[in-house]
């Protein structure tokens, strides 16, 4: 496929090879999930733990990803490959730099974090081994979405599928041997889980960069461009970004406080949550997967000066995402009882973490707008308003009344989630209102 083909191709043909490469993902996530938990459900909380504080650095090492998607796209709709390549290069490399940073600062300050999260006793030494090294794999991580966010924005996504395919089918088997141990493999646990994902990112880092230099002709090769136009590329995805890299950021914090209130309560809450997500992850990877495509394609049109068609094609994004993911959602919720007998067989988690399944049936509508929402407003340029509005709802409502919901009024983890209904709601109402704000403004 030539670099212009991508900008012609339909939500569909951009959004099947994302799908499919993410429920491989998700495949992988639920089974190394069940692993850690038949290994130890103490060992599962853990992990669950520093993973939370993980998302955090995860996003920060991705922070030049975004901007890249964007600015590849518009110039490939703008007929400006050799541009689009640079922006590739230094998406890539400038992720490197901010993930070998982070991964300092999580390997030095593990105990505090841990200590912060409110992590129960029982799961503290497996957390901290965990975050530790983590650290590691964040310097690989940030590479690795700058690469996956240059594919998609050239419209690659098939090439996404068969690396998913080739990682993660590596991945699995090799962690099961650190975890469990088998013949010459020690047991390992908690610590096999977390080298088993650092040896996979960066095997997905090595081919990476060799498909970029046989196929797209990228090499991030930072150090042969001109330093003052690198620069500059820098700061163009900086400038686009810095409101939801800050977003993300305050998002990854939110949901650390938000766990810290179910920690200090009992495992069975960490646990519920943990299992639920890890079902929920299915309906995260469809609506990404649209979402994502979505974004290209607004990106590719607001290139080529079509509004009108940005505008049919968010539209009709948003209609497709409520409908799957409500119906996905739907269907968790009544197989709930054999799904989540694959991570657990107590009672008590299992019925806290089918209400929350319930619950996240009326979540989705609003879910899915406000993701289709936010990322073409990104994609067209404007990303304060939003991240502004979100960041408000989120910290003045959301954390003082899931403290209330939780802590003070006893509902426990399900508060959580009814929290996140009413955010979820008041999100898409607003984002709707800045959304026909804009394309009033542009008609």
């Amino acid at each position: 496929m030539s670099e212009e083909r991508g900008t012609d191709q339909t939500l569909l043909q951009l959004s099947t090879p994302l799908l499919l490469s993410a429920l491989i993902g998700m495949v992988a996530m639920l089974v190394d999930t069940m692993m850690i938990s038949a290994y130890s459900e103490n060992a599962a909380a853990a992990v669950s733990i520093a993973n939370q504080i993980l998302l955090v650095a995860f996003d920060l090492s991705a922070f030049f990803a975004a901007g890249a998607v964007v600015l590849i796209s518009r110039s490939l709709g703008a007929k400006r490959e050799i541009e689009a390549r640079r922006f590739a290069e230094t998406a890539m490399v400038g992720n490197a730099l901010i993930g070998l940073v982070l991964g300092f600062v999580l390997f030095l300050g593990a105990p505090w974090w841990i200590q912060a999260i409110n992590c129960p006793p029982e799961a503290a030494e497996g957390a901290e081994i965990y975050l530790r090294v983590g650290g590691f794999t964040i310097f690989f991580n940030g590479i690795m979405i700058a690469g996956t966010a240059t594919l998609r924005a050239y419209g690659r996504t098939r090439i996404l599928l068969w690396l998913g395919l080739l990682a993660y089918g590596g991945y699995l088997p090799f962690a099961y041997l650190l975890i469990f141990g088998i013949g010459p493999f020690p047991e390992l646990g908690v610590e096999g889980s977390a080298l088993a994902t650092l040896f996979v990112r960066a095997i997905a880092v090595v081919l990476l960069i060799i498909v970029f230099a046989r196929t797209l002709k990228i090499q991030p090769h930072f150090w042969k461009r001109s330093w003052t136009s690198s620069c500059q590329r820098l700061r163009q995805m900086f400038t686009l970004i810095w409101p939801g890299a800050l977003d993300n950021l305050a998002y990854g914090f939110y949901q650390i406080i938000l766990v810290s209130f179910i920690a200090g309560i009992s495992v069975v809450m960490v646990l519920s949550r943990t299992f639920t997500l890890a079902l929920n992850n299915f309906l995260t990877v469809l609506l990404m997967s649209i979402s994502q495509a979505n974004e290209v394609m607004v990106g590719y049109r607001y290139g080529a000066k079509t509004w009108k068609a940005v505008s049919r094609c968010i539209v009709h994004s948003s209609v497709v995402a409520t409908m799957i993911t409500m119906m996905a959602a739907t269907f968790l919720y009544f197989g709930r009882e054999p799904l989540l007998s694959l991570f657990t067989t107590q009672k008590e988690v299992i019925g806290l973490a089918g209400e929350l399944l319930l619950i996240t049936i009326f979540v989705q509508p609003f879910s899915a707008v406000n993701t289709i929402l936010y990322y073409s407003l990104k994609a067209v340029g404007d990303v304060v308003v939003p991240v502004v509005g979100t960041q408000i709802m989120m910290w003045g409502l959301s954390v003082p009344i899931a403290y209330f919901l939780v802590v003070e009024a006893g509902f426990g983890v399900s508060g959580l989630w009814y929290v996140l209904l009413a955010e979820e709601a008041l999100k898409a109402l607003f984002l709707v209102w800045r959304w026909r704000t804009y394309e009033w403004g542009k008609s």
